[in-house]
This record gives structure tokens, C-alpha cells and sequence, in this order.
């Protein structure tokens, strides 16, 4: 059984007011402390700063004379929950693990239980792999390809294998698409928009409105072998079409 299950004293920090920190000496398992210090605080105690605070250090001291004062043998009731864990979930699609809805009152961190479920309250549980359960699929219209190549190869690969290098026209194509970045072997990934020299402008090669952008800001280029490469964190940048980086192709 995972330790995250065992039910633990914690301390929970404000943001605001004269008391910063306060020992809840109410023995939960971490999800749960973690939901008690948000509902009625600010979080679990959390970072370097809070844990080397003298406010924190009391508490801590606190804690101890409690249980110095039980005479308790039980060695597990001598720690506390703070807010450092460690995430060994992963989506199966491989997208980035920042947003959690765990149900602390049915989430069971155990060896046996690996995958993760909705319950009926919408948020999450975990279950064994192998019962059966009705799921759920989606349809991408967009994949990443690890592969690096230039602009113009980009766009005959994804034109043969697939349909076109990519085109973004709206903020949530590039949520989209900027979830598919953040897993580019290389620091920028090629879009399906070139500059033309002769007509002075930026255009998709889909024929796609440009109706939307998110260029970083910053100096422009100069010359006409210019392309459109988005980096991992969403903003978009001028780059030479022979440039060898990583391509993203609508499907």
C-alpha cells in the first residue's frame, strides 16, 4: 500500500492574515489534507521558504510535544503531511499531468490500481487495469511528428502521409496544437505558414484565413525563406525554412 493512503496529522498555511501556520492534528491521508487545507486555508504547507519559516518550526515543535505527551508508539503517527509529492500518473496519450481531480474520498494510491476512472460525481479514482468499464475515445485532428526536416519537407510529408502541415485559426486550435509542441523532440515545431516576398505577407498554405496569431514578440527577420515554427510554450516565431525542426500535420 502506498504511504500517500496512511492517515497523517498536516499543517496547512494562509496566504493572509496574522497566523500563517496551523497543525491540524486530524489524522488524514494526503488527498484529503491536501482538500482540508484548500477548503478551509490556503494549501498544504508548501516550498523551501515555508518549511525553513520560524512559523513553520513551531508548529513542527508543536507536534512534537503532542506526541511526546501520548507516549506514542506507533511510529507512523509521528509524521506529517506537507505538500511535496511525487506524480507517477501519466496520460496515455503522453500530454502534459498539470490538472488532477482526484475524489480523496475514493482515490486508493494502491500497487493494484493503475488506471484511472470517472465516478459519478465527476471527478477521479483509480481501479485495476484489467476489469472492465465502459471508456471513452476521442478523434485528433492534429499529430506531432518527431522527426526533423525543413520546411518545405515538412510540408510534402504531411501532404502525402497525412494532409497538410497544420494551420491555427483560432485560440483553441492553438490550445490544441500547443499541447502537441510541449512533446517536440526539438525546441520549435514548423506550422503551415510561409511569407511571401512578393505580395509582403503571412499566409497559411491551407488557404486558411489569417484570422489569428500569436507571435512572440520580438525582432523580425529579413529575407524572403521565412516559415512559421511554434515553441513549446505556445508563441510562434520566424524561422529560416531550412531550419531542420520537428513538424505538427492536420489530419
Amino acid at each position: 500500500m502506498s504511504f500517500v493512503v496512511k492517515n497523517l496529522s498536516f499543517i496547512c498555511y494562509n496566504e493572509t492574515g496574522e497566523q500563517k501556520y496551523f497543525l491540524i492534528d486530524e489524522p488524514k491521508n494526503w488527498l484529503q489534507a491536501q482538500s482540508y487545507c484548500r477548503e478551509n486555508h490556503t494549501d498544504l504547507v508548501s516550498g523551501i521558504t515555508h518549511i525553513r519559516s520560524d512559523g513553520f518550526k513551531e508548529r513542527v515543535d508543536e507536534f512534537k510535544e503532542r506526541v511526546k505527551e501520548l507516549n506514542d508508539k506507533d511510529i507512523i503517527n509521528q509524521f506529517l503531511w506537507i505538500g511535496l509529492f511525487r506524480e507517477i500518473w501519466s496520460w496515455s496519450d503522453g500530454k502534459n499531468f498539470s490538472f488532477r481531480h482526484w475524489d480523496p474520498d475514493s482515490f486508493k494510491d494502491l500497487a493494484s490500481k493503475t488506471c484511472a476512472m470517472t465516478t459519478s460525481n465527476g471527478k477521479w479514482s483509480s481501479d485495476i487495469c484489467t476489469d472492465p468499464k465502459p471508456f471513452y475515445c476521442y478523434d485528433d485532428k492534429v499529430i506531432l511528428i518527431n522527426e526533423s526536416k525543413t520546411w518545405d519537407e515538412a510540408l510534402t510529408y504531411c501532404r502525402e502521409n497525412h494532409h497538410d502541415l497544420v494551420s491555427i485559426t483560432d485560440r483553441h486550435q492553438q490550445r490544441w496544437v500547443q499541447e502537441r509542441a510541449k512533446m517536440a523532440d526539438t525546441e520549435f515545431v514548423w506550422l503551415g505558414m510561409r511569407y511571401t516576398c512578393t505580395l509582403d505577407l503571412w499566409f497559411w498554405v491551407s488557404n486558411r484565413l489569417v484570422c489569428y496569431n500569436n507571435w512572440a514578440q520580438e525582432d523580425k527577420m529579413k529575407g524572403c525563406d521565412r516559415a512559421t515554427a511554434m515553441k513549446r510554450d505556445g508563441e510562434w516565431y520566424e524561422k529560416r525554412e531550412g531550419d531542420f525542426l520537428n513538424f505538427i500535420c492536420a489530419l
